[in-house]
């Protein structure tokens, strides 16, 4: 899966970007605060280094092969980055996964919602999906109500070797008339 796309997605408060090198210490700040660790991955991130090898190895080798990633968002107002989110294309999910992580200081403002909602809009509107799914860590109760929120329906769990964990699976259906 491949897509070819120039536009980003667009929000009232947030701007959303490709990652660089130079934001090497954000990642490392944002990759080992205890929930991202915990709900999302430890990524073994531990030096600045550490964190612009994974933003050049990982996170634009993602945009490189697949047109979508996980884009770096920063508020509007200030250009603070603020977390990360977007599409991931994994192998053993057949539909893109809706994925984001914020810092700790902005989550409970609407942020997660505001940057999710504008990723789903950004792939119904420009890259002309008709679903997508989205994970979670089975103990992360708010993000599974963030989910719902959105849209997105829990049809169970998935095993990924990927991430080596069952993930709360959740799909949302793009081509629905009330969308």
């Amino acid at each position: 899966m491949r897509f070819q796309t120039e536009q980003l997605p667009v929000s009232t408060r947030l701007r959303f970007r490709l990652p660089s090198r130079d934001d090497g210490a954000f990642y490392l700040k944002l990759m080992n605060e205890p929930d991202y660790r915990h709900f999302i991955a430890d990524l073994g991130l531990r030096s600045i280094e550490d964190a612009v090898g994974y933003i050049e190895n990982k996170s634009l080798a993602r945009f490189s092969m697949f047109g979508v990633g996980l884009w770096l968002v920063e508020e509007k107002d200030t250009g603070n980055p603020i977390g990360v989110c977007g599409l991931v294309v994994r192998p053993e999910l057949e539909l893109p996964d809706l994925g984001y992580g914020l810092l700790e200081d902005y989550r409970g403002k609407g942020y997660a919602r505001e940057a999710g909602e504008a990723v789903v809009e950004f792939a119904q509107t420009e890259l002309k999906l008709e679903c997508l799914c989205a994970i979670t860590h089975p103990d992360n109760t708010p993000s599974g109500k963030l989910l719902k929120k959105m849209g997105f329906s829990k049809q169970g769990q998935r095993q990924l070797s990927e991430i080596g964990a069952t993930s709360d699976y959740y799909y949302r259906d793009l081509s629905a008339a009330d969308n």
